[in-house]
C-alpha cells in the first residue's frame, strides 16, 4: 500500500559495522517509501547516496532481499506520508550525518569506557540529533511520516537500529518481503 515502508538487507563493511555497534540489532540498512502504484511496478522515494531523495521503481531492486513493514496508523495518513517527502524534493544526501554519527558513536564509546567503566552496543539515543534539509534514506522515511504527525523513531537519530527498536515496539510491522 502507499506509505508501506521497504527495508533493502545490508552488504559490505559499513553494513557490518552498524549491525556490529548498535542495538538492537538491524540487518536492513537502506530503506524507502512506497508512493504510487504504476502499471506493473511501485514509484519508490528514497534518498541515495550519490543522489539525495530520488524517484525510483520498486522493480530496481528485484533479486535483492527486501521486507515491507506498514506503520501503525490510520491508513489515510500512510497514504499522505509520502507526499509530505516530496517537500525535500531537491535534498541532498546528508553526509555531513554519517560523519556526526561517526563522531557522536567515538564520543558515546569515550563516556561508556570513561564513565560507566564498561563497554556495550550503542544506541540511537546515545548520539546527538538534529534535523536539517538533507536526508539519509532512514531519515526520508521518519520525515516522510512526521509529516503526517506520524513519529516512528521519536527524537533520535533515525538509524537502521531505531527503525527496528519502532517494529520491537509496535510502531511498525512487518508485512512481507519481496526478491
Amino acid at each position: 500500500m502507499p506509505g508501506d515502508i521497504g527495508a533493502v538487507k545490508g552488504k559490505g563493511l559499513f553494513s557490518r559495522l552498524l549491525t556490529s555497534l548498535f542495538a538492537p540489532e538491524a540487518d536492513r540498512h537502506h530503506y524507502f517509501i512506497l508512493w504510487r502504484w504504476l502499471g506493473d511496478d511501485w514509484i519508490i522515494l528514497e534518498s541515495l547516496g550519490h543522489k539525495g531523495l530520488s524517484v525510483g521503481l520498486l522493480s530496481f531492486y528485484r533479486g535483492d532481499d527486501v521486507i515491507f513493514y506498514r506503520v501503525d496508523c490510520p491508513d489515510d495518513l500512510r497514504f499522505q506520508a509520502p507526499l509530505g517527502l516530496i517537500e525535500y524534493g531537491r535534498s541532498k544526501y546528508d553526509r555531513l550525518l554519517i560523519l556526526k554519527i561517526i563522531a557522536g558513536a567515538l564520543a558515546a564509546l569515550a563516556r561508556m569506557i570513561f564513565v560507566e567503566g564498561r563497554l556495550r552496543k550503542l544506541r540511537a539515543e546515545d548520539l546527538p540529533y538534529a534535523t536539517n534539509s538533507a536526508l539519509v534514506c532512514t531519515e526520508a522515511v521518519d520525515v516522510a511520516y512526521l509529516s503526517v504527525g506520524v513519529s516512528l523513531v521519536g527524537d533520535v537519530v533515525p538509524l537502521p537500529s531505531a527503525l527496528r527498536q519502532a517494529e520491537l515496539d509496535g510502531v511498525i510491522y512487518l508485512i512481507g518481503e519481496f526478491g
